[in-house]
Parts: C-alpha cells; sequence; structure tokens
C-alpha cells in the first residue's frame, strides 16, 4: 500500500520546490514525522524541515515503488519500512529528457542506435549512474527522426516522452498496465515493435525474450548493473541455464551491437557531475571472442579499438579533460564488483521470502 500524501502547499512541498531548481540534488529521503534529508552531488545534507504525515499504527512490510508529480518535477518514488516506519526515497528526474550532447553520450553509440534495425543494447552501470536518462535520450533521439513503434516496460514510468512524435511510443508501467512481466514482454513480440525498452534484466527469462527479440528483427535495449563490458557479458550469460548456454552464448556474439557502461564523477572545482563511459562495438574480433569466450580479452580490444569508436573508462576521461573537467576520482577498473554486490542482495531476498513461506516443521 502506498501510504505517501504530500501537499504541495506543506512545508516540505514548499522545500521541495525550492530544492528541486538545484541541478546537484539528485535524491530526497523522507521518513514519516521526521526531519527531510537529500543528496548534492552524491553527498547526503540533513535539513530541520520534519515530514509530519498521519500513518497507520500497523504498517505493511515491504516495498513499493512508484512516480508522482510535485510543482511540475517527475520523481521515482520508493517506499520502503525501516525499523517499523515508513521511509520514502525520491529521485529527482530532469523536468525534460535531455538531449544526447547534454548528457555525453558517446556519438559512435548514439549513431549505431541510430542507424540499427535489430540487436541487442545494453546500458550498464551502477544505481544513480544515469542509466535511465541516458536511455530516455537515445531514445527520444531515434523517436523524432523515424517512424516506428516503441515499446517499454518501466517499474515505475519515469520519463514521459513528449506526444506529437514520427514513432509511436507504448509505456508500459508493471503493476498499472500489467502484472506479469515476462509474459507481457513475450506478448510484444506480437504487438508489431521495431524497438523494445527492457529495463533491467534480473532473470534467465528476461534474458532470453530479450536475446529471442533482437534475434527477430528488433532493436532491444536492456540494462544491468555491471561495470565494465567484460563483466556484462558474463554476467549476461550467467543467467542463462546451463542447456542452453552454448547456443546463447553464440547468440549474443552476434546480436550484441553495443555495450556501454557509465558512471559519474565529480568535478570537485566545479562542484557538479559529469559521466565517464565505456563503449563496446560489435566488430568481427568482440564476435570472436564472446564466441570463444575468452572475455578478457574485450578489454584489449577497447583500448585498442579508439579509431573504430571504441574505447574504455580511461580514454573517456581523457576526453571530459579536455573539456575542462577535473576529478580526484580513480577512473581505472573497480576492484569492487558493486554488480555482483547487488545480484547477491537480490538473490538472498528472495531466499528470505521462500523460507518465510515454507511451512513450520
Amino acid at each position: 500500500m502506498n501510504y505517501l500524501t504530500l501537499s504541495p502547499d506543506s512545508p516540505v512541498g514548499l522545500r521541495f520546490k525550492e530544492l528541486s531548481q538545484d541541478s546537484r540534488i539528485s535524491d530526497f529521503y523522507l521518513t514519516a514525522n521526521e526531519p527531510m534529508s537529500y543528496k548534492r552531488n552524491g553527498q547526503l545534507i540533513y535539513e530541520d524541515t520534519v515530514f509530519e504525515i498521519q500513518v497507520p499504527e500497523h504498517v505493511e512490510p515491504g516495498c513499493l515503488d512508484s512516480a508522482m508529480d510535485l510543482h511540475g518535477r517527475r520523481y521515482r518514488v520508493s517506499q520502503l519500512v525501516t525499523k517499523g516506519k515508513l521511509r520514502w526515497v525520491m529521485r529527482l528526474l530532469p523536468d525534460q529528457i535531455p538531449e544526447p550532447e547534454a548528457v555525453r553520450v558517446p556519438v559512435p553509440a548514439l549513431q549505431t542506435f541510430l542507424e540499427a534495425k535489430n540487436g541487442l543494447f545494453l546500458i550498464c552501470g551502477p544505481t544513480g549512474s544515469g542509466k535511465s536518462t541516458t536511455i530516455a535520450s537515445m531514445v527520444l533521439h531515434r523517436a523524432r527522426r523515424r517512424r516506428e513503434h516503441v515499446i517499454s516496460f518501466e517499474d515505475p514510468i519515469e520519463f514521459v516522452y513528449p506526444e506529437n512524435l514520427p514513432s509511436l511510443i507504448s509505456q508500459r508501467e508493471m503493476g498499472t498496465d500489467e502484472t506479469d512481466f515476462g509474459m507481457a514482454l513475450r506478448s510484444a513480440l506480437r504487438q508489431a515493435p521495431d524497438v523494445i525498452i527492457v529495463g533491467e534484466i534480473r532473470d534467465g527469462e528476461t534474458a532470453e525474450i530479450a536475446l529471442q527479440a533482437s534475434e527477430t528483427g528488433h532493436v532491444v535495449v536492456a540494462t544491468l548493473h555491471t561495470s565494465s563490458a567484460a563483466q556484462t557479458v558474463q554476467r549476461f550469460l550467467k543467467l542463462i541455464p546451463s542447456e542452453r548456454l552454448e547456443s546463447s552464448q553464440a547468440s549474443l556474439a552476434d546480436s550484441v551491437k553495443l555495450i556501454m557502461c557509465q558512471r559519474l564523477l565529480l568535478d570537485e572545482s566545479q562542484s557538479k557531475r559529469f559521466p565517464v563511459h565505456e563503449v563496446l562495438l560489435q566488430y568481427d574480433g568482440v564476435v570472436n571472442i564472446i564466441r570463444r569466450g575468452d572475455f578478457k580479452k574485450l578489454d584489449q580490444e577497447l583500448e585498442t579499438g579508439w579509431k573504430r569508436g571504441m574505447f574504455n573508462f580511461e580514454k573517456s576521461f581523457e576526453l571530459r579533460r579536455s573539456e575542462g573537467y577535473r576529478s580526484s576520482a580513480k577512473v581505472g577498473r573497480e576492484e569492487f564488483d558493486w554488480g555482483a554486490a547487488e545480484q547477491y542482495l537480490r538473490e538472498q531476498e528472495v531466499l528470505e521470502v521462500k523460507y518465510a513461506e515454507m511451512p513450520p516443521a
């Protein structure tokens, strides 16, 4: 049950209006009858303004995702319970879908996406790295230049695409427009789509449907919580059942057109964040490496493929530096696998639910 009620004219509502004008702010944290807090440039800041709300004595456990509009701005809302108290984490979304140039989408990646008639496009990175914004920017850029049917599956709908585009966009929200994700995704193949936006690939069923769709004349866009191209390929294949792994590996090699990983770094001098990317495109060398399963050699392709539009995080950071950005953050490959950590936590949640549902001995 969604317990959030936030009046635009309340002290918190008015504070939201003021803070939402600051482009450095990304997330708000509201806890029932406690001071609010928010993140500016990734750093948590506490406020004195108390979020007053009437809550029932007994709160239903669990999480709930939704979206809301407030003072002309849109927020992605995640409701959770902590020590019996309700808390909401609200991600502030851009008031308009930005142009690809504004969010620094690499030109080779954008060009490959615009020209594609089929294939799998994986946009990767940790939570909060701007994957949803990048995808919305790329999809809108394409929708303005083609006459196609685009279907997206979102939980919840974050960016609302403008009307009167040459393309027809069907945005479907899980829980409101559809309840069974797997069934909805399979049904989409019979709805004459040209582009399918899957969202996060969390299980083998989604991975296999996405692969099938990309092989049958559709452009498929999906995300993974991975930090490098090599890790993305391995994570995708780990989701596939072992009896179909060999054929799926060959299919992935032939279908994947783009793997783009991204991170946000803080420029302390400008007090703003900027993106760096790793871009892997489909070339003969890349296809053969994936087919053979020699994934570590993908890093070599990234280092030597500059003239073909591919590059790693280090090269991307050099480009940002030439544009005037500076950061003390390390840009090399991270030793800690945040994507694996998030996958592990999700698996633990599934196990906890299964154990809770088991009858007592």
